[in-house]
């Protein structure tokens, strides 16, 4: 049988195989063993049974000032810094411990150590990287996590290994020390975040409605009507239960799909607006807006798109948002909240008190709303009711409406409205609730201690 002749290149196919193996395994920017290897050489890694190992993992900062990095200065400045930080790093290894660059800022290495306690040599490691790491003589600044897991003789899928520790290196960050060992609640947490995620898009599509917006009235404290509700978003989700708004839309925030759920609660909260309309009753429903909403373009259009589809005129809309929204977007969201109140649509600041609460950051926001955190309205006393004193005072003077959220007792329901606040919403006037049963409130004797 003739043998294979040489390539083109003159390598036989077997040595051109051998080195495209080769290349695969190794790092372009650092030279050394890339995940790929750490994954086959994992068993070795592990070693045998009754040996304490660690896996440690490095990284070097977060991706956000990564990506300051690489934007302010490039890409090869970029990988400089890599290796810069992996020649730091070896410096501080004994000389016999492989290093594996497992993906673009994260480095992982074994060390043998026995026992729970944090080592001596992860702790010179993060002592190690205190200091600024100098690239082509600019300093740069290094907020390094450390992730140890302690690998075991039983089988252990390395992949899910190096995982593991990764969620390790990132919860090391809230640490002083910048070291932590895997938690498993803490991965559960990580988990439970990526199963929300990986499951909103269908909720948005869901045909069994996971997705509900619960209404919770808002009244003139002069008078005690109702004119409005807040729409407030609820998931149930088909396995995990109810979710928390506040757990799966900072999530969402994070990501694109931000979007369409803002998209679906407008839609879903105007619908209902006009269902109301229809039985008698003009609420303006507030629906709440991200800070991403108000840096999108074109989505005050939106907004009046959304309004005419429903046949609804843009005095039964209002828009809230966080003081944290403006800090960040300034100059778009003042555009699109101008042209939103220039419409007919009122803006609510909403949460005020948790955030940038100063007179120049209200003085620049068009807003038609302040509303009070339940924070100061849910202790609130005669004794302690300066700050919320203050506070009216100054939206007033601002021309400002003013509305106390977290309202749960007729003792802070009547001093609010001696103290000349506006509107109010909490339990003592009612709890959020589906659409049917706000008609139904609305509807009956609701009557509140005046």
């Amino acid at each position: 049988m003739a043998a294979k002749r040489p390539t083109s290149n003159g390598l036989h196919p077997r040595l051109r195989a051998a080195e495209k193996r080769l290349i695969e395994r190794y790092d372009h920017v650092t030279a050394i063993p890339n995940r790929l290897l750490f994954l086959s050489d994992f068993k070795r890694l592990r070693g045998r049974s009754g040996k304490g190992r660690l896996l440690a993992l490095l990284t070097l900062c977060d991706a956000r000032h990564y990506n300051e990095i690489l934007r302010a200065l490039g890409h090869a400045f970029s990988e400089e810094f890599v290796r810069a930080g992996l020649e730091r790093l070896r410096e501080m290894l004994p000389p016999e411990i492989a290093v594996y660059h497992v993906s673009v800022l994260s480095f992982a290495f074994v060390i043998e150590h026995e026992g729970t306690d944090v080592p001596e040599l992860a702790r010179e490691i993060a002592d190690g990287f205190a200091h600024d790491l100098v690239v082509d003589d600019i300093p740069v600044r290094t907020k390094v996590g450390l992730g140890l897991m302690p690998l075991q003789a039983a089988a252990m899928d390395p992949a899910e290994v190096l995982r593991a520790v990764l969620v390790a290196a990132q919860d090391s960050r809230r640490s002083d020390a910048g070291i932590a060992f895997y938690n498993n609640r803490s991965d559960a947490a990580h988990r439970r975040a990526f199963t929300l995620l990986a499951d909103l898009p269908k909720a948005l599509k869901a045909k069994e409605r996971q997705l509900s917006l619960a209404f919770q009235p808002r009244v003139d404290m002069a008078t005690g009507a109702c004119h409005g509700a807040e729409a407030l978003l609820r998931w149930r989700h088909p396995t995990l239960g109810n979710v928390p708004p506040a757990e799966f839309i900072p999530l969402a925030e994070q990501t694109a799909l931000i979007h369409p759920l803002t998209d679906w609660v407008l839609d879903h909260a105007l619908a209902a607006a006009a269902r109301l309309r229809d039985a008698g009753h003009r609420l303006k429903i507030s629906v709440n807006a991200s800070p991403l909403n108000l840096s999108e373009p074109g989505f005050d259009d939106k907004l009046f798109w959304a309004l005419d589809k429903h046949g609804l005129e843009t005095s039964a809309l209002e828009i809230e948002f966080t003081e944290g929204t403006m800090a960040a977007n300034q100059e778009r969201a003042t555009r699109q909240l101008e042209r939103i109140r220039k419409a007919g649509i009122r803006v609510a600041i909403d949460d005020f008190g948790t955030g940038f609460s100063n007179l120049s950051y209200l003085r620049a926001i068009p807003a038609d709303v302040l509303k009070i955190d339940q924070s100061f309205i849910r202790p609130l006393t005669v004794a302690d009711s300066f700050m919320v004193q203050q506070i009216l005072a100054m939206a007033h003077g601002l021309g400002l409406d003013v509305c106390a959220e977290g309202i749960e007792t007729a003792e802070a329901f009547g001093l609010l409205r001696s103290l000349g606040c506006d509107e109010g919403q909490g339990y003592h006037i009612g709890r959020p609730m589906p659409e049917a049963d706000l008609l139904h409130w609305l509807g009956g004797e609701y009557a509140l201690a005046m």
